[in-house]
């Protein structure tokens, strides 16, 4: 992709696994420290809380704040979805920050082995893992108008962005 890097995005959800068929628009910008790849995997992230009232996409870069979050009326973060691959030490502050804690990323068996010994010790965290070829097709086609069609499965999420039809499975190896 070329171009400047704010987006006119529109994401028309059909999440089938919580019934819920909603229409999200919202105008952001890549982060200058963000990777494309961690731009397309929070928009994933994002779809897949988006059935809740109340999700926020983090458009700053702050420590220990998650890419997307759902916010309670008081204004306490309840989901808190990570789109990284964090260490013990990072994983440990993010659970005592935050009720539930959801790591979003691509497959990555070697981190998952290291880190699943520890997580006997955390009750409130869920992983999640796709493809990394679906992340890396859905960043060839980015464009400044991001219109996406995001049909959510138990297992499953495709993405249509009119032109080009996409699909991986979702793995919850937690």
């Amino acid at each position: 992709m070329t171009g400047p890097f704010v987006f006119k995005v529109r994401l028309k959800i059909a999440d089938l696994f919580h019934q819920a068929n909603h229409l999200e628009s919202f105008t952001t910008a890549l982060q200058k420290t963000e990777t494309l790849q961690h731009f397309v995997l929070k928009l994933i992230g994002y779809c897949a809380l988006s059935y809740k009232d109340e999700v926020r996409w983090l458009n700053s870069r702050e420590k220990h704040h998650p890419d997307v979050w759902h916010e309670l009326e008081n204004g306490e973060i309840e989901n808190a979805l990570f789109v990284e691959l964090p260490d013990l030490g990072e994983l440990q502050k993010y659970t005592k920050l935050y009720s539930k804690t959801i790591i979003f990323n691509v497959e990555n068996t070697e981190w998952f082995q290291d880190i699943e010994p520890h997580l006997v010790a955390f009750n409130n965290v869920k992983i999640f893992a796709i493809k990394a070829r679906f992340v890396d097709e859905l960043v060839d086609a980015l464009t400044g108008s991001l219109h996406w069609d995001v049909i959510i499965e138990n297992g499953a999420i495709s993405i249509s962005n009119g032109d080009e039809y996409f699909q991986s499975d979702v793995v919850r190896l937690r």
